[in-house]
């Protein structure tokens, strides 16, 4: 039995060591802890395989009614690095950061120049809630503009530098071909778009206010970036329909994870066709699994765009 016992013993020694020897050779990956999808890409784009980076808002879920929970108010008070949009929808941020202690932030607003909230001809009043922290009057939906989602991650680059001086020519490199990749996405929107007079009609929601602003294109829609997706009046129904009677694109556009129903009744009516414009701001779950990334749903808009017009 004592020579059972002593084996044991030297079992779980030699376990240990080769435990603390793998702990030596592999360096804890960093913990990034962002809550939307364009945060979610910029971060991994940047990190690798240096950290492990989470996104709080489930993939397929509606972002404007996230709620943390007490497990992801956990994880971004132990992660070295919290990334968040800012605006309405992370009204929530700003409290769970009073009370954590001590928490590295990069609050993606804060890395471009944002514009206020803008309401069209036709569209339908505003049903939510604005925050008592002044942000409500900006749109929040920033990376839409190429040119926004590249000054994002330029800063996200800066932060990872000062995390993990030791990485820096890692990071370094990695945003600056990310960066390229966004650059190029830019131009080719800029060649597709210049010059277009006729306007875009959205049969929903409409965040892409950097982008159209960007490319110096029109639009009218349904209901505001962050408005709530109830059912349209008769009267903006009937101003949409009428838009597509004069000088508009012939589509009918809606964006990702919507029921497009009020888009899909527009182009039946006008005997048109309804088409997706993603906005990144959240991701299906087949589309997360299938590793797509912010550069390449612009790409899919620039390829529906391109054969739209």
């Amino acid at each position: 039995m004592k020579k059972i016992i002593a084996l044991l013993m030297a079992l779980l020694l030699m376990c240990g060591c080769s435990a603390d020897a793998d702990e030596r050779s592999e360096p804890k990956k960093l913990s990034i802890v962002v809550t939307i999808f364009p945060a979610y890409d910029f971060a991994r784009q940047i990190f690798g395989d240096t950290a492990e980076v989470t996104m709080l808002l489930k993939p397929g879920t509606e972002s404007h009614t996230y709620d943390p929970t007490a497990r992801d108010i956990v994880k971004i008070n132990d992660c070295d690095l919290f990334i968040y949009n800012g605006g309405e929808s992370d009204n929530w941020v700003e409290g769970i950061l009073e009370a954590a202690d001590g928490v590295r932030t990069l609050r993606m607003m804060d890395a471009v120049e944002t514009v206020e909230e803008e309401h069209t001809e036709g569209m339908e009043e505003e049903t939510h809630e604005h925050g008592d922290t002044g942000e409500a009057e900006y749109d929040e939906h920033i990376w839409t503009s190429p040119k926004n989602a590249a000054d994002i991650v330029e800063s996200i680059r800066i932060a990872a530098d000062e995390i993990s001086p030791e990485n820096k020519e890692l990071y370094d490199a990695a945003a600056q071909k990310y960066i390229g990749e966004i650059n190029a996405l830019d131009e080719d929107f800029a060649e597709l778009l210049t010059g277009e007079s006729r306007y875009f009609v959205f049969g929903d929601r409409f965040p892409l206010l950097y982008f159209f602003r960007e490319y110096g294109l029109n639009y009218y829609a349904a209901f505001p970036g962050c408005g709530s997706e109830t059912e349209p009046s008769a009267r903006t129904i009937g101003f949409l329909l009428g838009k597509l009677d004069e000088d508009a694109v012939r589509a009918v556009f809606y964006i990702e994870l919507s029921n497009h129903k009020l888009a899909d009744t527009l182009a039946e009516e006008k005997g048109l066709s309804s088409k997706e414009f993603h906005t990144c701001h959240n991701i299906t779950a087949e589309d997360f699994e299938a590793g797509e990334t912010y550069v390449s749903l612009m790409r899919r808009n620039y390829e529906m765009l391109k054969e739209v017009l």
